[in-house]
């Protein structure tokens, strides 16, 4: 889940031309961080307290993907069924490419976090099981 809000912070610095920056100033790249960080806190909770099974991550893609529509990126849903592809056009040049993993595991988080999964679901077996981001 994290490397999904690595994602997305990458993906909100090259929208907005910070990763780009000309002037030398002191960390540059802290600064869009440091701002954009309450709200992708804010998904990262979200995220980790509504985990979805492989192949079930409708909800979570969806978010993703408005986050990067917001962003200016050209968005693909439905890949490989619940994949998101997000492309950001920035002329000629090098592409960078980036992946990350949105499905949960079906065990049952024990770690006494204020944002635990309390989540549970039917499997694909019907089973009724417990579900995290570990």
């Amino acid at each position: 889940m994290k490397r999904a809000l690595s994602l997305l912070a990458v993906a909100a610095l090259l929208s907005s031309g910070a990763a780009r920056a000309a002037d030398p100033a002191p960390s540059p790249v802290l600064v869009p961080l440091d701002a954009i960080y309450p709200d992708l806190e804010k998904l990262y909770l979200d995220l980790h307290r509504n985990p979805e099974l492989s192949f079930h991550e409708e909800k979570t893609a969806a978010k993703l993907a408005e986050r990067l529509r917001a962003l200016g990126f050209a968005v693909t849903t439905g890949v490989a069924r619940t994949g998101v592809v997000g492309i950001l056009r920035n002329g000629k040049g090098p592409t960078v490419m980036l992946r990350t993993d949105l499905d949960a595991l079906p065990v049952e988080e024990k770690t006494g976090l204020p944002y635990a999964s309390q989540v549970t679901t039917k499997d694909d077996a019907g089973e009724t099981v417990h579900v995290m981001h570990a």
